[in-house]
C-alpha cells in the first residue's frame, strides 16, 4: 500500500452520468444524484480513516460537492465497486 490517499468522488457514482463523463462504477452499483456524506457513511463502514475535501471532480470543477480521501489496502476499483453496493443498499427503501 501507498500512502497516497484515494480521492473518491460523487460523480464515480453518479447514474445520470456516462462513463466518459466520470462515472466509473456500473449502472447497477450506481445511484441518482449522490451525496457525499452518503459516501462518507458508507466508507465508514468499509475502512477506519474517510476524510472529507472540499476539492471537487476535475470534470465537474465547478460543483461544490467535495470528496472524499481514503486510505485503502485493496485496489481503487474494489473500493468503488463496495461503495457503489453500499449506496444501493442505504437507498433502499424495504
Amino acid at each position: 500500500m501507498t500512502d497516497k490517499p484515494l480521492v473518491i468522488y460523487p460523480e464515480y457514482f453518479d447514474f445520470n452520468l456516462k462513463r466518459s463523463e466520470g462515472r466509473k462504477v456500473p449502472l447497477n452499483q450506481s445511484v441518482k444524484k449522490p451525496d457525499i456524506d452518503e459516501i462518507f457513511t458508507v466508507l465508514k463502514t468499509i475502512t477506519s480513516n474517510p476524510n472529507r475535501s472540499p476539492k471537487s471532480h476535475s470534470g465537474n470543477w465547478s460543483s461544490d460537492s467535495g470528496s472524499v480521501t481514503v486510505h485503502y489496502e485493496g485496489s481503487k476499483t474494489s473500493l468503488l465497486h463496495k461503495v457503489g453496493t453500499g449506496l444501493k443498499k442505504l437507498r433502499r427503501t424495504d
